[in-house]
């Protein structure tokens, strides 16, 4: 008889801290799989199904049908076939082998990481500064796209003159979630690039400026301007991430690892082809944090801040429905 895991799987559903607006829509819940698997020994691994439908991945029921149709049991066969039509499935029982075989996913050296806060969207992130609080990171997000340009330009320069009266040296992202066309992120741009030589705030990025089918215009787009231009819409998968690389992508890649299949095929990927990359989160629980951060100690870009939350009391057991 062949090697095979006993699996078990739960749901998980949470309130989001605040609720994030982007060019998507406004996302309140987050609803994931837990997975377990043991093998004949005793030994357990976890892993993490945090479906992200609007970036392309299975949804919940897709996945939960897959996790029902086991009855079960998995081989590590299996596993290795589950493929890019469910990734998100993919790293869950990925991780969750790897964690029953007790192997180390990334080779050392480890590097230390720093983290980023998501401010909120529009006005509300001016509300916030100026109430008194303090930033939790020295890098901050930003979400554009959620309105029109006009308004968010003057937003942006308020937001630049309030980050400057902070204590330290400010990185700030930009992230239109491929929410602006081709004329709006080109004001965009221009503006950026003006501003580069006249605030102490580093902006480090614009993040995903077009949908991610209008791939030849961001190229050309980080062709014609200096700020960096990060892709994360359009490098959800790792072929994604092979047809980037092929083409010479100049800028940022920003890796959703959890969404992106088998983590363990993603880290050989990653130990051949170096790449400027930023791990990202899709809030997920912290069984999948701790998973992707472990990736990231490895390969996140050197003195840029990966995409996700600074500790804090991280969700560890996510509770059944």
């Amino acid at each position: 008889m062949g090697k095979s895991y006993q699996v078990n799987f739960y749901p998980y559903n949470f309130s989001l801290p605040s609720p994030v607006v982007t060019a998507h829509g406004t996302w309140r819940q987050r609803q994931g799989l837990i997975v377990q698997l043991a093998d004949r020994q005793g030994r357990v691994g976890r892993g993490e199904i945090a479906p992200l439908p609007w970036f392309g991945t299975e949804d919940l029921a897709s996945a939960t049908n897959f996790c029902r149709n086991l009855h079960g049991q998995i081989s590590p066969e299996q596993i290795g076939k589950i493929g890019d039509r469910l990734p998100c499935c993919g790293f869950a029982f990925g991780s969750g082998e790897w964690e029953v075989n007790g192997k180390g996913l990334v080779e050392l050296p480890l590097n230390p990481l720093s983290y980023c806060q998501l401010l909120p969207t529009g006005k509300k992130t001016l509300d916030y500064l100026t109430s008194g609080q303090k930033l939790t990171a020295s890098t901050v997000k930003w979400k554009i796209a959620v309105n029109d340009f006009p308004t968010e330009r003057d937003l942006y320069l308020q937001l630049l003159d309030q980050l400057e009266q902070c204590p330290g040296e400010i990185n700030l992202r930009l992230d239109a979630n491929g929410g602006l066309d081709l004329a709006i992120a080109q004001q965009w741009l221009q503006l950026l690039d003006r501003q580069r030589e006249n605030t102490s705030v580093k902006v480090q990025y614009l993040e995903q400026p077009l949908p991610a089918g209008e791939i030849d215009d961001i190229f050309r787009l980080q062709r014609n301007f200096v700020t960096p231009i990060a892709l994360d819409e359009a490098v959800c998968s790792l072929s994604q991430l092979q047809a980037l690389y092929d083409r010479h992508w100049p800028g940022i890649y920003i890796l959703k690892a959890a969404i992106m299949g088998d983590p363990r095929t993603l880290a050989d990927w990653l130990n051949k082809h170096p790449i400027p990359a930023i791990f990202s989160s899709v809030f997920e629980t912290a069984i999948a944090r701790h998973q992707v951060l472990t990736l990231a100690q490895r390969w996140n870009l050197p003195d840029h801040a990966v995409g996700f939350a600074p500790p804090r009391e991280p969700i560890i057991e996510a509770t059944p429905d």
